[in-house]
């Protein structure tokens, strides 16, 4: 028996669902796409045969991509927070997301190509920033609103006082 998901994240994208869903299932492990919706009438985003909703498997996280039309573009409200285990990983992913249009912001944020946000995150960020001395957890976070990447070894380095 399958048990039916009750909570799934819904993302509105201008267009491109098909060719997002690709490029997001191509630069995460354990990632596919699970479904295609095709709409058989013409509705106020698109046509008949267009491809309405993919329900699409990032990571082992389900999402839903919905095609819904111009006007309606991602804003910083909304992100995925991507937590890594170490900085090649983060250097990896960053690239894959901010190539072909992707743009940097800070802190460990970027916009992909498609309009969708991003956090970029080493595990080791998370460690250092929860420590209970409070002035290395301050050194960190200082560190980390400098920087665009964020970079493990200048994390660490900012946790241990050498910054």
């Amino acid at each position: 028996m399958t048990s039916k998901r009750t909570l799934t994240p819904c993302l509105w994208f201008d267009s491109n669902i098909e060719a997002a869903a690709e490029f997001y299932a191509s630069v995460f492990d354990n990632s596919r796409i699970l479904n295609k919706m095709v709409s058989h009438n013409d509705w106020p985003g698109g046509k008949a045969g267009d491809v309405v909703v993919i329900d699409l498997e990032l990571a082992g996280q389900q999402y839903q991509l919905l095609a819904g039309g111009p006007n309606e573009p991602f804003n910083d409200r909304v992100s995925i927070s991507v937590a890594c285990k170490d900085q090649s990983e983060v250097d990896r992913y960053w690239a894959a997301l901010t190539a072909d249009g992707g743009e940097p912001v800070q802190c460990g944020w970027l916009k992909d190509k498609y309009g969708m946000r991003w956090q970029i995150v080493p595990e080791a960020f998370f460690e250092l920033v929860n420590d209970q001395d409070a002035e290395k957890s301050r050194r960190v976070m200082n560190a980390m609103m400098q920087m665009v990447k964020m970079d493990v070894e200048k994390l660490k380095q900012a946790y241990d006082g050498q910054q």
